[in-house]
């Protein structure tokens, strides 16, 4: 089986504890309304920010309840330069092992969320992650 691609990476969870990324994620794959229908999803935040006081300020700002890659961790710019991301802020959706399942998913998120479809767009990234597990198998 491959290795969880977040393996050995620090998360810092909301109450400030901090986690093995690839622990947390292990079977999770748009949160609230996703995570209603009790499907395997989390949401992580890498930042580029180089002052924890900016991302912290971020973190409170967007209300978000993720976890959070510690600042300069190298797993940043690793995936940045993996999932070929050009702008900020961007989504991707990837599965454990760090297949990508959709680069274009902040817009897909919009998309699907106006059409109260969001369970939708989770079936298409599962659909596509069974893609991965065959291609892999």
């Amino acid at each position: 089986m491959a290795k969880n691609f977040f393996s050995g990476t620090s998360l810092r969870l909301k109450d400030g504890s901090m986690v093995d990324a690839g622990d947390h994620l292990k079977g999770k794959e748009l949160y609230q309304q996703i995570a209603e229908t009790n499907q395997p999803i989390e949401v992580i935040l890498l930042s580029r920010d180089y002052m924890r006081f900016q991302l912290d300020e971020y973190y409170e700002k967007q209300g978000c309840s993720w976890g959070v890659v510690p600042l300069r961790d190298p797993i940043i710019e690793k995936c940045l330069e993996k999932y070929d991301v050009k702008a900020l802020p961007s989504c991707r959706v990837v599965d454990e092992f760090g297949n990508l399942l959709d680069a274009n998913a902040r817009h897909h998120v919009e998309i699907y969320r106006e059409k109260c479809q969001m369970t939708e767009l989770f079936d298409r990234w599962r659909r596509e992650q069974m893609v991965h597990r065959r291609i892999c198998a």
